[in-house]
């Protein structure tokens, strides 16, 4: 295979060869340029002195003989020309538009737009837009006027620019391009080049369009195209070829080189493959790579990815036969752990809350997720383990874990700088981190610190990558340092992250290779002019090739038109160029997509590939195509059983007898019921849930809050004997909100009631604790004599197990125990809605369903009290009655019910008894009936042919802490 840059090396050597070394040779990029130096290398049978080759911006840059500033530097000049018009321009928002404006300058330069034309246009069209009958006669708003302002300053801003630079010998790119468009004729006439030669261009600029065709005219320049019948003919739709259709049918050349017409007779095969997802393209490219490799060992290939966040997948995919191939693009900053680490800090610094305190001063505080994050990165951790290993660091040992921790514990939601640096001992790495940031003096300041810190960490080991970030860190930081520091002008911090975001975007760390090895990996845009035999081409989708719609400009879309500046359908036409010239001379064609997916806005295949499909490969019948999918082939299978079954062994039947001894409370007889697997891990294993920073109340904490606010009302009452009247409920309501307040902040800790969703809850807790307590005052229930809150009641029960007997202890931690008339009543709080249907059993599902349902928990709750308490009337009537000595305990009627707080208007719902043993005069029956079912239940739990498993009712599953290990 003959490739473009070896014909066009041939033909320049042969026709030129007296005055080699006297051309000035222009291609597309530096890649190109460095293939086309080796291609005339090949082609000249002697050694030569080597022509001047450039890319294309490098050789304008070199005609223009002035310095093209970074896009930073522009913008501070930019800015202080903009402040000269408009005093009160806000720095933080002229960044955000500021680049945008600068590319619009370079392309309306490299354009050559006749600037006075297009402000004025653009004047009369901000007019009219300024024009709307609803404001005939009224001012406009500052919002508006700031708006149009701005355009009025635009044109004088542009000029002021122009004049600037001029003077200091500067320029930026498009103003180089036009600098130099309009002195052409000049430069060709002193030139010292014999010959200019452009080699593979396509999508000029009107200014390159005006330079290359002056050359012509004066016989200095030749023009060398790589162009196909089917994009060049004339009355094709196919968009990759409009801009060489142009220049054929306007320059008037007396000779087109070069138009072949490969793509219509050559024979290929084209693969399109429909992957699953975009990180499977790199697996699958090692794949065709190694493939491709064991039919020709020194074949040339080349992989592209247009999206070049596929690189790392494919360097991994890579087969260790390869061992020698070049990456070209270099792997972007943003992709690794340090940009991450950087991106951290930001986020802790941006998203921190400046908070008012009641000494009036203001208090910079950070979010705990940001924090967490922050100090768990991989290189803190690393950071961390380093210094646990200094001898004279012994102190800070377990610093950050120890900080993360006080944290959890004491629920910081947010957290205050000094507080940060209290916790962290005031270490250099915290005062780095969490020192606040009042512009870009104190952000360089830090930056530099981390770098020196985690350098002390990188250094020593064989961590080389790491120290090349870190080192390409420091001189982006340098850079900007350098830029700022004599700026009197001080940058804010969300500017300042602008500034380093855009360089950081700009850098690659490139990767050491053989340059003209033969396998490539390379971005689209550097595979212009050159060409392989087979091609692997990632991401052929829509939105990636070519890329979405994007207008980048601050100019409307008629106004681009109008002028002849770039638009999307120019940006379509130059990708559809690279895509079919780069198919041209290729044998072996892999083009890759991702398969759409259900999820709304996933991809599709690219029209490339349609276009291939249903025009080029009909058209030419050496063409054979192929429409695949890849599928993962599974290599081994292994056996998994859905369900976790655990056996009860004589060890593990051991420690549920002692659980049973220690106590059966309701809520363990509800879990082993529910799911006995969850009883083990919580009760056996002690598996304990991790801690984390709540933000928002839970439900179980709202509870809390109810339960405790009731308590310390009642409290006085219990312990004085004192029955509770409408005089005492109407003091508890006018404390009420304070109460609560009080226990919010106790059970929340860091989490306050004023804000966001805690603020509506707190206002709810008030809300039904007032109606409970107004609904009291007006019951029959008072007088109301407080017995017990929140105490254990407990009863020993002796159940044969085989040839043993089991002493357990059934208990219950009752929220309330009262007396109202002769009622004495086990009660239970619930902020959840319970209605009386969930507490009432019937009669034929005491035996079959009482013990195995998951719907009767609240009902085996209040049967459990029921039967304790009855039970200690019996057997120590003493510890029940102390503040009930008026009431005859014969004349006790003992009940168990439930306040739902989402109910109140049903009272106390009482569970009903009667369909366990009957309703004798003494609960004889009931107690007897208990007893079985209880004996039945410790029997189940201690049989060791019934195993522990998970449960099988999903409801049960929602919010249960293990879900995760038993993959529900």
């Amino acid at each position: 295979m003959q490739t473009f840059l070896e014909l066009t090396a041939k033909y320049v050597y042969e026709k030129y060869k007296e005055n080699i070394s006297d051309l000035c040779i222009v291609l597309p990029s530096r890649r190109a340029s460095f293939f086309f130096k080796t291609a005339l290398a090949q082609a000249a049978p002697e050694p030569i002195w080597s022509p001047e080759v450039y890319a294309m911006e490098d050789f304008i840059r070199s005609l223009s003989k002035t310095d093209v500033l970074e896009p930073i530097n522009l913008q501070l000049e930019l800015f202080d020309l903009m402040l000269e018009q408009d005093p009160k321009l806000d720095f933080d928002n002229f960044v955000t538009w500021a680049g945008t404006l600068l590319e619009d300058f370079s392309r309306i330069d490299q354009n050559l737009v006749n600037t006075d034309k297009l402000f004025d246009y653009l004047s009369e069209a901000k007019a009219l837009e300024r024009w709307d009958p609803k404001f005939l006669g009224k001012d406009l708003s500052p919002t508006l006027k700031k708006y149009f302002s701005l355009w009025d300053n635009i044109e004088k801003t542009y000029h002021n620019l122009q004049k600037r630079l001029r003077d200091k010998k500067q320029a930026y790119t498009g103003m180089a391009f036009r600098q130099v468009a309009s002195k052409i004729e000049k430069i060709a006439q002193s030139s010292a080049c014999h010959q200019f030669i452009f080699i593979g261009l396509n999508s000029l600029t009107n200014s390159e369009e005006k330079i290359i065709r002056t050359l012509l005219k004066q016989n200095k320049a030749e023009v060398l195209f790589d162009s196909d019948d089917f994009y060049m003919d004339e009355a094709t739709p196919n968009r990759a070829g409009s801009f060489l259709r142009k220049y054929k049918s306007t320059w008037g050349m007396p000779e087109w080189r070069w138009q072949q017409n490969l793509l219509l007779t050559d024979d290929k095969e084209i693969n399109v493959i429909g992957v699953a997802n975009a990180s499977m393209q790199g697996k699958l490219a090692g794949q065709l790579l190694q493939e491709i490799r064991s039919k020709n060992k020194h074949t040339l290939t080349a992989i592209v990815l247009p999206d070049e966040t596929l690189l790392l997948p494919v360097l991994h995919s890579i087969p260790e036969e390869v061992k020698n191939y070049n990456v070209t693009m270099g792997l972007s900053f943003r992709g690794t752990p340090l940009f991450n680490l950087i991106d951290l800090l930001f986020e802790v610094h941006l998203t921190g809350v400046t908070q008012l305190q009641s000494s009036g001063y203001k208090v910079y505080q950070y979010h705990h997720l940001s924090v967490t994050k922050l100090l768990t990165h991989p290189f803190i951790r690393r950071y961390e383990l380093f210094l646990n290993d200094q001898p004279d660091q012994a102190k800070y040992k377990g610093m950050i874990q120890q900080v993360l921790d006080k944290m959890v514990q004491e629920n910081k939601v947010l957290v205050t700088a000094q507080e940060l640096l209290e916790l962290g001992q005031h270490h250099p790495l915290f005062e780095t981190l969490f020192r606040t940031w009042r512009d870009c003096d104190d952000i360089i300041v830090a930056m530099y610190a981390l770098i020196e810190l985690l350098r002390e960490v990188y250094a020593h080991g064989r961590n080389s990558i790491e120290t090349e970030y870190l080192y390409i860190f420091y001189t982006l930081v340098k850079r900007l340092d350098t830029i700022f520091d004599c700026r009197e002008h001080k940058i804010s911090v969300r500017s300042f992250r602008k500034f380093l975001y855009e360089l950081i975007s700009q850098t690659r760390l490139p990767f050491s290779g053989e340059p003209i090895s033969e396998v490539q990996i390379m971005g689209m845009l550097e595979t212009r002019a050159l060409d392989f035999e087979n091609l692997i081409i990632l991401s052929v989708n829509e939105n990636v090739l070519p890329a979405p719609k994007r207008q980048e400009s601050l100019m409307p879309y008629d106004v681009l038109r109008e002028f002849g500046l770039p638009t999307y359908a120019e940006t379509e036409g130059a990708m559809a160029y690279n895509f079919y010239r780069l198919l041209q001379r290729a044998k072996t064609i892999n083009l890759l997509y991702v398969l759409p997916s259900d999820t709304y806005g996933s991809g599709e295949k690219s029209r490339f590939i349609l276009q291939l499909q249903n025009d080029l490969a009909l058209r030419n019948p050496k063409i054979k195509f192929r429409d695949l999918t890849a599928a993962v082939e599974q290599q081994e299978m292994r056996e998994y059983n859905e369900d976790i079954v655990i056996g009860k062994s004589p060890e593990i039947i051991a420690q549920l007898r002692q659980e049973l001894e220690r106590g059966l409370y309701p809520s363990h007889l509800n879990m082993y019921i529910n799911c006995s697997l969850q009883y083990y891990f919580t009760r056996i294993a002690k598996m304990q849930e991790m801690d984390e920073v709540e933000e928002q109340l839970g439900a179980d904490q709202f509870g809390t809050i109810v339960h405790q606010v009731l308590e310390d009302f009642f409290r006085p009452f219990e312990q004085s004997g004192a029955p509770i009247e409408a005089v005492h409920v109407e003091q508890m309501l006018e404390g009420l909100d304070e109460k609560v307040k009080k226990e919010f902040s106790k059970v929340t800790l860091g989490a306050k009631p004023e804000r966001g969703m805690n603020y509506l809850l707190f206002k709810v807790a008030v809300e039904v604790l007032e109606k409970y307590l107004q609904k009291l005052i007006y019951s029959e229930e008072l007088p109301l004599y407080v017995l017990r809150l929140e105490e254990t009641l407990s009863a020993i029960l002796p159940v044969q197990v085989g040839n043993t007997v089991v002493n357990v202890r059934i208990a219950g931690k009752a929220d309330r125990i009262d007396l109202t008339g002769h009622q004495l009543r086990v009660i239970d709080y619930k902020t959840g809605k319970v209605e009386q249907n969930q507490l009432r059993v019937k009669p034929d599902d005491v035996e079959l369903h009482f013990l195995t349902d998951p719907k009767y928990g609240k009902a085996r709750q209040l049967w459990l009290y029921e039967y304790v308490i009855k039970r200690m009337l019996e057997e120590s009537p003493e510890t029940l009655l102390r503040n009930a000595q008026h009431v005859p305990v014969q004349s006790l009627e003992p009940t168990s019910g439930i306040i739902s707080f989402r109910n109140l208007e049903a009272g106390v719902l009482p569970f009903d008894s009667d369909n366990i043993g009957g309703s004798g005069e003494t609960g004889t029956d009931f107690k007897i009936a208990s007893e079985k079912i209880l004996s039945d239940f410790v029997n189940r739990v201690l049989d060791p042919e019934d195993p522990i498993q998970k449960t099988k009712d999903l409801d049960v599953c929602q919010w249960c802490a293990y879900r995760g290990i038993c993959a529900r």
